[in-house]
């Protein structure tokens, strides 16, 4: 997983992501385009389910964190999970998406990776959505 980060197009997300993070509108879009991107996405159940869900908590985390109702998460990880979206929705990066299954590899890494990388904050993340939902 240390090629991640040396992924010449995830360090163009990287690059991206703060800007786009304090546009709303691009952010916005962004959402809209994951969204998308996601209702078109055809794996094996298993696969697409654990991919997906994935996917939405990091939109969900930031959302939670742009609108303020959630701050428990360092911005420099916000970001990391911007990046990773901005890689996921983009359609030519390492393996362009169009290539069956095998476009949508490199996404998966992508995502998985940044997922691991913040996965204590994401925990508490989901505790939260948790305990808000129950109250």
């Amino acid at each position: 997983m240390k090629d991640v980060e040396n992924n010449k197009f995830f360090k163009k997300a990287r690059s991206k992501a703060g800007s786009l993070f304090t546009n709303n509108q691009r952010l916005t879009q962004l959402f809209q385009t994951t969204r998308t991107k996601l209702d078109n996405i055809e794996l094996a159940d298993i696969s697409k389910t654990r991919f997906v869900e994935r996917i939405k908590v990091l939109v969900r985390l930031v959302k939670a964190y742009k609108n303020g109702s959630y701050r428990d998460v360092h911005i420099q990880n916000v970001f990391l999970m911007v990046a990773a979206l901005i890689y996921f929705v983009t359609p030519i990066d390492l393996i362009p998406d169009f290539i069956p299954v095998t476009g949508l590899l490199d996404d998966f890494t992508i995502i998985v990776w940044v997922y691991n990388k913040v996965q204590e904050e994401i925990d508490r993340f989901l505790s939260w959505e948790k305990a808000i939902k129950q109250s």
